[in-house]
């Protein structure tokens, strides 16, 4: 087998794991939440991933939801050390 056919299973992973975890509906109400402002250029590109990608079954809250909770549970360790650097005294 070469390298080619060896990574094509592990793509099926990735891309099978992306779509679990970031295209499906969460629940999360968007007039329940707090408006963030976004670049326009990142609207765009969000807005699209969601359209083509999550095939009207999430909404911009969902995916950017989604992300978040990644992101939090990814860099979560790191955020609590850097928060706790911070809050050492000054003398």
């Amino acid at each position: 087998m070469n390298k080619t056919q060896q990574k094509q299973p592990e793509k099926v992973l990735r891309k099978a794991h992306y779509k679990s975890a970031f295209l499906r509906p969460t629940g999360v109400v968007a007039r329940c939440g707090k408006s963030v402002y976004i670049s326009p250029d990142f609207h765009k590109k969000l807005s699209r991933i969601v359209f083509l990608l999550g095939e009207g079954e999430i909404t911009l809250t969902d995916y950017l939801h989604s992300l978040l909770k990644h992101h939090f549970e990814e860099f979560g360790d790191e955020i609590k050390i850097i928060y706790a650097d911070k809050q050492k005294p000054i003398l």
